[in-house]
C-alpha cells in the first residue's frame, strides 16, 4: 500500500506502510512555534501491527522523541536473529529484554532464559531487539515491543504494561519493517531540516538520524 497524507483541522497526518501488515502514523501539528517555544515538528505518533495500535495516540509531543529510537531501529536491521532465543516463548523473549534493562535480580529466571549466571547475562546487549523501548518517551509508556528476525520471515511481539501474561505477535515479510521505517524516518530528516533550518540543523546531531545510503 502507498503511504498516504491527509489534511485535517489544524494538522496533517501522515502513514507510511499498511495498516494491516506494518505501518507507521503520525499527526504534525500546524504550528510555528510548540508550547515549549520551539520549531521542533509537534505532534502525535504511532505504529500499526496486524490492524492494531501500538502506542498512544492521544498523546502530543516532540516528534524526535519518536523518530530518534525509530532510526536507531533502523540501524540494527539484520543484527535481530531469532536464534538467540532458541527454545524460547515469545513471552520470555519479551520478558528477557525487558529484563535485562530494567529488571530486578529477584526476577532472574535463569531456567526460563537458558542462563545460569544472572551476572554474565545482566552483561549482555539485547537492545538490538527493543523496536518500542519502555518508557523512553511519552508515545511509548506503558509499551514495550522486540522485533525478531528469521530467514525469510520476522515476528513483531508487543505487550501494554499491566497485560503482564497477554503477549501479542505478529509474523511480517523479512525487512518490512525497516523498509517502512526508513521511509518515515527520511520524511522526518527533511520535514525537521526543513523547520529548524540547515544552519542549526545540520550541526545537530539527532538530525543525522537514518543510515547513510538506507533504502
Amino acid at each position: 500500500m502507498r503511504d498516504d497524507k491527509t489534511q485535517l483541522a489544524g494538522l496533517t497526518r501522515y502513514r507510511f506502510g499498511d495498516r494491516w501488515q506494518f505501518a507507521i502514523e503520525c499527526e504534525l501539528r500546524d504550528c510555528e512555534l510548540d508550547p515549549w517555544g520551539s520549531k521542533e515538528p509537534f505532534g502525535s505518533f504511532w505504529m500499526w501491527v496486524g490492524g492494531r495500535v501500538v502506542g498512544n495516540t492521544h498523546v502530543e509531543e516532540q516528534l524526535v522523541h519518536a523518530f530518534l529510537p525509530l532510526a536507531q531501529s533502523v540501524r540494527r536491521a539484520g543484527n535481530r536473529a531469532d536464534g538467540r532465543f532458541k527454545g524460547m516463548t515469545n513471552l520470555d523473549k519479551l520478558n528477557l529484554v525487558g529484563w535485562i534493562r530494567f529488571g530486578e535480580d529477584k526476577e532472574f529466571d535463569g531456567a526460563r532464559w537458558g542462563a545460569p549466571d544472572r551476572d554474565e547475562l545482566r552483561r549482555e546487549d539485547l537492545t538490538r531487539y527493543e523496536v518500542v523501548p519502555r518508557g523512553y518517551s511519552p508515545y511509548s509508556d506503558g509499551w514495550e515491543a522486540i522485533l525478531v528476525e528469521q530467514d525469510e520471515m520476522e515476528t513483531f511481539i508487543w505487550r501494554r504494561q499491566g497485560d503482564v501474561a497477554e503477549v501479542h505477535e505478529f509474523a511480517l515479510p523479512r525487512g518490512l519493517f525497516t523498509q517502512v521505517a526508513t521511509r518515515a524516518v527520511k520524511w522526518f530528516e527533511r520535514t525537521r531540516l526543513k523547520r529548524l533550518g540547515s544552519d542549526k540543523a545540520v550541526t545537530d546531531e539527532k538530525v543525522r538520524l537514518a543510515k547513510p545510503g538506507a533504502a
